[in-house]
């Protein structure tokens, strides 16, 4: 999400050893606070980083079809099967089809995201993912732009009823400075 950020601390920063968990925010924070830290999915306003915009992909077998297209229109794959695995993600997908006017009616679900990429592989039928799953996607899949384009936010955070732990505090500080270092880039690019 933030490559480099999380594996090297700011300069002038003490070394730690700090364990991040990814949580859908509103349901994790209902079950459990965070402890030190987390990367949140979505999470109400409050303090932490926003690391990145996390944007909705299709997963298709290189010889589908549209799998060569720069877009692809949720509407285009309604006469595929469509496999869903119950990981947090089908509520988005769901909310996919509702804004483009369609019913959601997977037609296979598998137990995890592996199986999942691997029945697409299979050619049994076709997903989405979000673009951070990119670097799980073999070479012979393709993962494209989604229409309607949606979204989540990936936060990072610390608790919020308590001081965040050093180390957390220590983390964030890098990720915000890896970001605006990215930035610059980007803007030094761009002129």
């Amino acid at each position: 999400m933030v490559p480099g950020a999380a594996g090297r601390p700011a300069s002038g920063r003490a070394h730690g050893r700090v364990r991040l968990a990814q949580a859908f925010a509103e349901r994790s924070l209902r079950r459990r606070p965070v402890t030190s830290g987390a990367i949140l999915i979505d999470p109400p306003p409050g303090p932490g980083v926003r690391l990145a915009a996390d944007s909705h992909r299709a997963v298709l077998p290189l010889d589908h079809p549209l799998a060569g297209e720069p877009v692809v229109d949720i509407r285009d794959l309604e006469d595929d099967p469509f496999l869903i695995s119950p990981n947090g993600r089908e509520d988005r997908i769901r909310t996919i089809h509702r804004l483009a006017g369609l019913r959601f009616t997977p037609t296979h679900r598998v137990r995890d995201l592996a199986t999942l990429i691997s029945t697409v592989q299979a050619g049994i039928g076709v997903t989405v993912l979000s673009e951070v799953s990119r670097s799980l996607i073999p070479p012979d899949l393709a993962l494209l732009p989604l229409h309607p384009q949606t979204s989540r936010r990936l936060v990072l955070t610390g608790p919020r009823a308590r001081p965040w732990h050093p180390a957390v505090r220590t983390l964030t500080d890098s990720a915000l400075d890896h970001l605006a270092g990215a930035d610059a880039m980007s803007d030094a690019s761009a002129g």
